[in-house]
């Protein structure tokens, strides 16, 4: 047996406590996930779930993620949209810790029905609810357009995504050279996919990329401070175009510069914001 997550064998312990009650749909799952990191902590104790607003409220698609890795594992099974362990689920959870359990516990002993989570969620979490489906929505206000940056490094999908649509993004232009990494989610399709179910575009502009080997031997901030020195001579000049076309995207929408690193000063894409701030108007870094 491998060894799971703890954040997945949170997910079998839910739906443990839900089956008992005979309310195991995917809908009580992730909104009782979802009570479980705003309401009691649980990314506190154990590496956990994120949540961005959705279709249907709050949502989460590394859990979406995890019940299908579970399932093909045989650790739970789903039959008439209902979850339910298997002997291997229930061994799994045998050991799990009682700060954890007893969180569990409280948020699963509160809600009896989905509507009823469903109206405490809608209720008591409103910056979650604004992509949703269920309830009519007051007509959008005019935000200011403008340029933004945003890197992903020590995030999952979903608080990326949720940081997108706090922020109101409309558009991410992906400006790294290839669109690979090793967090499966930012890859280029992938990618693409997620923030299209959020109503928000993707464009991919490589040329203002760098090369992955001029990258390797960076060691020092002197070493980061000559890549970026080099790039603003050559690439920045030569893909002028390109920057141009950023700005006057920019003018009619609200753009973010994407990149892996979360410290922009360590990123190529703090130089593309450097030089709009000088040519258009400031950037802001979320």
């Amino acid at each position: 047996m491998r060894t799971l997550t703890h954040k997945q064998r949170v997910l079998l312990n839910v739906v443990e406590r839900l089956a008992e009650k005979g309310k195991s749909s995917r809908f009580m799952l992730v909104k009782t996930l979802f009570l479980l990191s705003v309401e009691e902590n649980m990314g506190r104790i154990i590496k956990f779930y994120n949540f961005f607003p959705y279709k249907f409220g709050p949502f989460s698609n590394v859990c979406y993620t995890d019940l299908s890795i579970l399932e093909r594992e045989g650790y739970l099974s789903e039959n008439e949209k209902r979850l339910a362990l298997t002997v291997k689920g229930e061994e799994a959870i045998k050991r799990t810790d009682f700060p954890v359990l007893s969180r569990i516990k409280r948020v699963t002993s509160k809600f009896n029905s989905d509507r009823e989570i469903r109206e405490y969620v809608y209720k008591n979490y409103k910056d979650y609810t604004i992509k949703s489906e269920i309830i009519p929505h007051a007509q959008i206000q005019n935000v200011p357009v403008g340029v933004f940056t945003v890197g992903y490094e020590g995030r999952d999908i979903d608080s990326f995504l949720n940081i997108l649509i706090k922020n109101e993004i409309d558009l991410l232009i992906d400006v790294r050279k290839n669109p690979f990494s090793m967090n499966f989610s930012f890859t280029k399709e992938k990618l693409k996919n997620y923030l299209g179910k959020t109503g928000i575009e993707y464009l991919h502009i490589p040329e203002l990329g760098i090369d992955g080997e001029l990258r390797e031997n960076l060691f020092t901030i002197n070493d980061y401070q000559d890549l970026f020195k080099q790039y603003k001579a050559t690439t920045l000049v030569q893909q002028h175009e390109q920057v141009l076309q950023i700005i006057k995207l920019s003018e009619k929408r609200r753009v973010a510069l994407m990149c892996f690193e979360a410290n922009i000063n360590m990123c190529h894409r703090g130089i593309i914001a450097n030089y709009i701030e000088k040519q258009h108007g400031a950037v802001t870094h979320i």
